[in-house]
């Protein structure tokens, strides 16, 4: 196996499954990735019960934005200063749209604040959440079970290849 690829720099994915498992919580996933190789990863339920597939994938960018704030931290330490936002690609428009709004509209007001950490990283300019479509959403192999030919795809995505 060979370690990175083509993609320069700090950049993550981040996806959630809905409420599709038996315990109705989501599960998120993320990835973030330096120079092509992967760095970071994680893979876990989410603490509360959501109401739709865009408050998951909200959910779930809100801590992948905390561990790439980590991630920007550590690499400040290590390498210097990073001049640019750090790239987080989601599947979800709305979440999207969500996390950049920043009036917190009625139906998501059962969401404790803490969640909407996001909105203010974005405003900062820390990160950038950029509209990835599901097909190319590398954190799927996290999230749920794919089919051989895409955790293939994935797997070569993630900076593996066999040598």
């Amino acid at each position: 196996m060979v370690y990175g690829g083509e993609n320069r720099g700090l950049i993550g994915y981040v996806d959630a499954d809905g409420a599709s498992q038996d315990h109705r919580r989501a599960i998120s996933g993320y990835i973030f990735m330096v120079d092509g190789g992967a760095v970071s990863w994680s893979s876990k339920k989410q603490e509360l019960v959501t109401l739709s597939t865009t408050e998951a994938k909200y959910i779930a960018a809100t801590h992948a934005a905390k561990e790439a704030v980590w991630l920007r931290h550590l690499l400040t330490e290590l390498f210097g200063s990073i001049k640019t936002p750090t790239i987080l690609f989601s599947d979800s428009k709305s979440a999207i749209a969500l996390a950049h709004d920043g009036h917190y509209h009625t139906r998501m007001q059962h969401i404790d604040i803490c969640y909407h950490f996001i909105h203010y990283i974005i405003e900062a300019g820390t990160i950038k959440l950029v509209y990835c479509p599901t097909d190319d959403m590398t954190a799927d192999t996290l999230t749920k079970a794919l089919p051989s030919v895409k955790a293939k795809h994935f797997t070569s995505a993630l900076g593996l290849c066999m040598v």
